[in-house]
């Protein structure tokens, strides 16, 4: 049989087949690619569509938060409850895309707003007030946003925690709510930071900080003074803590809703009607932060001061009140009586019927440690070519703690009162609030003056300290503060034998350890003194109309009267605090050699404010929004 030829397979086949092949991997090629782009534009348009969503829900976080900062500077803080509701203020209508927001488990126009206890204890702050302290509570808040309308309704939660911080302004060495001006003609070293709600000029080139430096406007580290025309200083100071800050979030100021010197300055002053003092509103959260409702005794006197009478008047003229939640009137426990034009004195209004009998009266009733006295201000007076006569309310320490000490019950002493206030706060007393109704005059200048303070009250042993507060200036005489029960502190740096202690008033004057009040000529001879205490109190500020016309600068934030020298040293340990034009001692600063020469300056921040349990009486507290963390999250 005949065998059939092979056939051969025609090329043409192999390569259709090889074609169709090929075909067939880049159809896979670009489905792959196209799926890759259309997945990644996908997930493109998904992304900003989520970061949108952020966006809108950080919108509703901020929307929160400030409504709750608005309240907590104002102190009216609510709860969580209302605050969660979102307010229908949030404005869509500018938006390309419209969203619905809600809480964390769906609520719809709700947020999640969870407030932590507050902190019983000072703890360090974060964020822009790092390095410093304060009791503070913290805030979180949680809010979703979901698009309408979109090929892609991707939601986002963005979650917000804070602090509302309260931070007491005496942890810093310096803090001034008007422009801070600095240049010492001696070398000045500043240990603790220093905080300015406005600018900053550091004009000395022998100053030193050793700490921060921050102004909410602008530092300027030059000669030329900006704010007092034509005045320069010595140079530019060391930054040993590191190059100041400027643009700083401000501290709001622990009165007002504003930052204002003018707002400010009703800090010390009586409280407005809606916080009487002696009412329920007096003690309630905005009510308690003027002194005048927290002190623990309020004292007043009469409106003719030492012109009431003889150099001991007749009649009463100072009244001093217990504050615990309302006031009262404490009975005198000094008495000058009188029989038979002979005049007899007793420390208590306990006096027999034999030792009165039947015609004696009484010549003066008043407080064995309080009274009205006279002296003269030469920074005061300059312009007029005599000093200004003082009027003061003054407070002699030495006998104020001797009589809160007086556990005589016919002593009429502070004894009781005081353990009527550790009954009801666990505190002794340590504040008191002067109200001097003297009317202030060209010649005249209603004052308030402590001395024989070496050693300020301790009743019960009270390690706690005391604190004066008075709208009106205040005039220190001789040591403040400078021994307690353990040791002294006297002349040195080193405020171990101190109690912590506070002054605050419209402006502070020291008088040393030499002052005489018959002494009415400039510059007296002082003698070395020591003062620890924080200092809150108004200045007059640099006048940039008037060439040269400087503040004095923190250098002269004290006031002096005297001659002092480099022979002479005022050592001074504390916090200095402005936060307002002064008032009532308004006249301008003068240049050394006119009523005063400057001391050898031994000053240093006291340490102690920086402990929670060190700071003073009555310390201000300002209030800050501290930002945490921030998240987002699908």
């Amino acid at each position: 049989m005949p065998l059939h030829p092979r056939t051969k397979a025609p090329a043409g086949g192999f390569a259709l087949i090889s074609t169709l092949i090929f075909l067939g991997i880049v159809l896979l090629v670009f489905s792959s690619m196209f799926f890759w782009v259309y997945s990644n534009s996908i997930i493109t348009v998904r992304n900003n569509q989520y970061n949108m969503s952020q966006n809108a829900a950080e919108s509703a976080v901020e929307t929160v938060v400030g409504r709750i900062d608005r309240d907590f500077v104002e102190s009216t803080i609510s709860n969580a409850t209302v605050y969660a509701s979102l307010p229908t203020t949030i404005d869509q209508s500018a938006w390309p895309i419209q969203y619905t927001f809600s809480s964390t488990n769906g609520a719809a126009n709700r947020v999640d707003v969870v407030f932590q206890p507050q902190s019983t204890s000072i703890q360090p702050l974060n964020s822009q007030f790092a390095g410093l302290s304060g009791m503070y509570q913290s805030l979180d808040v949680y809010a979703t946003a979901t698009p309408s309308g979109q090929s892609y309704n991707v939601p986002a939660t963005v979650h917000e925690s804070l602090e509302f911080a309260y931070i007491p302004l005496f942890q810093f060495a310096i803090f001034y709510n008007v422009n801070l001006e600095i240049d010492p003609g001696q070398p000045m070293t500043i240990t603790g930071p220093v905080f300015c709600n406005q600018n900053i000029w550091e004009g000395s080139a022998v100053c030193t900080f050793q700490s921060s430096v921050t102004a909410v406007l602008t530092n300027y580290p030059q000669v030329a003074d900006p704010f007092a025309t034509s005045y320069n200083g010595s140079g530019t100071p060391t930054f040993a803590g590191g190059a100041p800050l400027n643009n700083a979030n401000s501290i709001v100021m622990p009165i007002g809703t504003n930052n204002s010197p003018g707002a400010v300055l009703s800090l010390l002053n009586l409280p407005p009607p809606a916080f009487a003092m002696g009412t329920a509103a007096a003690y309630s959260s905005n009510g308690i932060v003027y002194p005048a409702n927290g002190a623990d005794l309020v004292i007043t006197n009469f409106a003719a001061g030492t012109n009431f009478g003889s150099s001991m008047p007749k009649g009463t003229n100072l009244i001093v009140y217990y504050q615990d939640y309302g006031l009262s009137q404490l009975p005198y426990d000094y008495y000058i009586i009188t029989n038979a034009n002979s005049h007899t004195l007793l420390f208590t209004n306990y006096v027999s019927s034999k030792l009165l009998g039947l015609n004696t009266n009484i010549y003066y009733a008043g407080f064995s440690w309080v009274s009205n006295v006279v002296f003269y201000d030469w920074r005061e007076g300059w312009n007029s070519g005599n000093p200004k006569k003082v009027q003061a309310v003054q407070i002699d320490m030495g006998k104020l703690n001797t009589w809160l000490n007086n556990t005589n019950s016919f002593a009429n002493s502070g004894y009781s009162s005081d353990q009527l206030k550790l009954l009801h706060s666990g505190n002794h007393m340590g504040s008191v609030y002067v109200y001097n109704s003297v009317p202030l005059t060209s010649s005249q200048l209603p004052a308030v003056r402590v001395m024989d303070g070496t050693q300020i009250p301790s009743p019960g042993g009270s390690t706690r300290g005391f604190t004066v507060a008075t709208p009106f200036p205040i005039y220190v005489w001789g040591d403040y503060n400078a021994t307690n029960s353990s040791g002294s502190s006297l002349g040195t740096n080193n405020t171990a034998h101190t109690y912590p202690a506070a002054l605050m008033g419209d402006a502070i004057t020291i008088l040393s350890d030499g002052w005489n009040d018959t002494n009415t000529a400039k510059l007296p001879t002082p003698a070395s003194t020591t003062v620890n205490a924080a200092m809150l109190e108004g200045i007059v500020a640099s006048n940039p109309n008037i060439s040269g016309n400087y503040s004095g600068g923190v250098e002269n934030f004290m006031r002096l009267l005297e001659n002092w020298s480099t022979s002479t040293t005022l050592t001074y340990n504390g916090s200095i605090v402005v936060l307002f034009y002064s008032q009532w001692a308004t006249n301008t600063w003068l240049a050394t050699g006119n009523y005063y020469n400057p001391p050898t300056r031994k000053w240093a921040f006291d340490m102690n404010f920086q402990n929670a349990l060190k700071l003073p009486p009555l310390t201000p507290c300002s209030k800050a929004m501290v930002r945490g963390n921030w998240f987002a999250h699908q």
